[in-house]
């Protein structure tokens, strides 16, 4: 076999895997309807399937379940940041985290979702959103364990819908976007999406209550254009040899 031919053969061992890659993040459960719906009811025991949340008891509303029914405009099942009741009332530091996967070379990955308010006239405040990053296998998600403690920030924002408070149901529209370039994320990397509450003045005697719903992500992968340039340049340099 002529010099130039193993070169195009090892090309194409080389790129055609690279070619078929694709970014795998994923969320899963962005509209909490997985779970059976609770009307009107609240849920502050169970994270929604496939997430992870603070606070697991009995009065803990500083981030539970919450159904639409007679509440807000969000669609069946939501979650909401409040304030814990057990029974004295605590902080404002609930949060709901989960895994979008594992990082596949994806040049941007962006969030997008609502904010509601609560139409018993509850302050509907603010609430964060943001992107971690952990190396491999070395953080498990669970309950009561927060990733913005071990993982590393991609992206975060604050987002204020104290504007929509009152007895009308209303929502907001939030988007965030977090790019990998230079995060020093590497393949195989976990990636997590988190929401956690706003900022608590430590009154006690006051608290917003912003409910979030219908999350979709959406991702940017790398075009393999260098690649397919590369086979071209092989293949005209293999026709020209054989003319």
């Amino acid at each position: 076999m002529h010099a130039l031919s193993k070169a195009i053969v090892v090309a194409v061992v080389v790129l055609v895997p690279a070619l078929g890659a694709r970014g795998a993040l994923v969320l899963t459960n962005g509209n909490f309807d997985a779970d059976p719906d609770l009307g009107g009811a609240d849920e502050t025991n169970l994270a929604p399937t496939g997430w992870f949340t603070h606070y697991t008891n009995d009065g803990s509303w500083s981030d539970f379940r919450y159904g639409n029914d007679g509440n807000g405009a969000w669609t069946n099942n939501g979650i909401t940041l409040g304030q814990n009741y057990t029974p004295d009332p605590g902080p404002e530091d609930g949060y709901f985290y989960t895994s979008l996967g594992r990082y596949g070379g994806e040049v941007s990955a962006t969030v997008a979702g609502f904010g509601y308010n609560r139409v018993n006239n509850n302050p509907a405040g603010a609430f964060e959103v943001a992107f971690y990053f952990t190396p491999g296998s070395s953080f498990t998600g669970a309950d009561a364990s927060d990733v913005a403690a071990a993982g590393t920030l991609l992206a975060r924002q604050m987002v204020d819908i104290s504007s929509i408070r009152g007895t009308t149901p209303q929502s907001l529209l939030f988007r965030l976007q977090a790019l990998f370039a230079g995060s020093g994320i590497q393949p195989g990397d976990q990636v997590w999406l988190r929401i956690g509450d706003g900022p608590d003045d430590g009154n006690l005697d006051a608290f917003d209550e912003p409910t979030i719903d219908n999350l979709t992500l959406t991702t940017v992968v790398p075009e393999p254009t260098a690649a397919l340039a590369l086979f071209g340049i092989a293949g005209a340099a293999l026709r020209r040899r054989r003319v």
